[in-house]
């Protein structure tokens, strides 16, 4: 089913602290998870809390937004914790949580953004929960949904984004829903349709990367595609102006990252490029000036992560390095 709508967008920045250069840190994650009850939709309460697990649960996959947080363990538990604005942890209520609590069983994969969530069951179907204003949830309407519901099948990796929600099927092909703002989906919609269930938008494709409102995709031949809005030239296209329409930037791609304002590139060689907002040296290259084309950081990458302001990158060796955003983030001073 297909709606109109019309947006405007506007982003909100906030002040702080400068780091240019990328440092070797060493950060330990520690997950304090406990268990409370479901509960039926409810208005916000104040913050639930539960009793500490045995301390072997471990973990297997983690997805943050803003203000949330969840997280698989090797027994396929998923778990949550965090604001629940838009019932987003899809516990059935909008209850603020200020430690984990189990939301459902039999999950391999998650992906959350401010307002919904993801998920892959062992069965590879899709399940949504959250916000629904723009379709997002693919499940044929747009109403919200505070627990998960099944959209769709034969999953092999989900990512919801800020308007949207995509899926790429175990064929490599890649489906989407949500607000069309910037011509996403196939010729035949106009900017202002929301498509409330999902749409093929692409074949032969293996990863797929959303920030604010960017998205980057990784083709099965090593290509990088990419579209949306590009202030802060996240896109690497050299320019600023938006791209309607996915559009080829880069071959001999291994895997990307598209951060809020800014994305990060593995190449197949190892070397690890950056474009984007750059205020706060978040990519790395020693400045505080803003890239539009992909610019080399550094060599021998194996994974990286970033968030609104900062990077972060494991080199081959086992070292994490950072920079960017450092108000407590990554354990430099």
């Amino acid at each position: 089913m297909l709606r109109t709508y019309f947006r405007h967008f506007s982003f909100a920045r906030r002040p702080i602290m400068k780091v240019h250069i990328f440092h070797i840190t060493t950060i330990l994650f520690i997950l304090a998870i406990s268990s409370c009850k479901k509960s039926s939709p409810a208005k916000e309460e104040s913050p639930e809390t539960g009793t500490q697990p045995t301390a072997d649960v471990k973990f297997s996959q983690v997805s943050t937004s803003e203000f949330n947080t969840m997280a698989i363990d090797s027994k396929n538990v998923l778990w949550a914790t965090g604001d629940n604005r838009g019932a987003v942890l899809g516990l059935g209520n909008k209850n603020k949580y200020i430690n984990f609590v189990p939301v459902a069983d039999g999950v391999k994969y998650v992906s959350i953004s401010d307002s919904r969530s993801m998920i892959i069951k062992s069965d590879n179907s899709v399940w949504t929960a959250g916000s629904n204003s723009f379709g997002e949830l693919g499940i044929g309407n747009e109403m919200s949904n505070g627990s998960f519901i099944k959209a769709f099948t034969d999953a092999i990796q989900v990512e919801s984004g800020s308007e949207n929600g995509f899926i790429i099927k175990s064929d490599h092909t890649l489906w989407a829903s949500g607000f069309n703002h910037y011509q996403i989906f196939n010729s035949g919609y106009s900017l202002a349709d929301v498509i409330n269930t999902f749409q093929k938008i692409a074949d032969n494709v293996q990863q797929i990367s959303v920030g604010q409102s960017h998205v980057l995709m990784l083709k099965t031949d090593g290509s990088l595609w990419v579209c949306g809005q590009n202030v802060d030239g996240q896109l690497g296209t050299g320019n600023n102006a938006a791209q309607y329409g996915f559009i080829k930037v880069m071959d001999g791609v291994k895997s990307i990252k598209a951060c809020s304002y800014h994305s990060l590139v593995i190449k197949t060689d190892g070397s690890l490029w950056a474009s984007g907002h750059n205020e706060y040296g978040e990519l790395g290259l020693g400045s505080n000036v803003s890239q539009n084309r992909f610019a080399k950081i550094m060599d021998d990458v194996t994974a990286v992560a970033g968030g609104r302001f900062f990077s972060m990158a494991i080199k081959s060796d086992g070292s994490l390095w950072a920079a960017g955003y450092n108000n407590q983030t990554y354990g430099v001073t």
